[in-house]
């Protein structure tokens, strides 16, 4: 592995147009915790009539409910 420098000029010199994640390679490595941030959470939104979603990413993992209890 390189210096931090020359690292950071490696990385400066890959193009970033487009979707080719393919420099990464060997790179990164990604590894999924063992729980579901969506079952966590609907288990502690079962019961309740609003909540503060801050930021967790888009939104997406939270769809609107149809109703709420009152």
């Amino acid at each position: 592995m390189g210096t931090f420098e020359e690292l950071v000029a490696e990385g400066a010199a890959v193009p970033l147009e487009g979707w080719d994640f393919s420099w990464f390679e060997g790179r990164a490595t990604e590894e999924r915790p063992p729980w579901g941030y969506a079952s966590l959470i609907a288990v502690r939104l079962r019961d309740v009539t609003s909540a503060l979603d801050l930021q967790t990413g888009g939104g997406e993992v939270r769809r609107p409910r149809r109703s709420c209890r009152r």
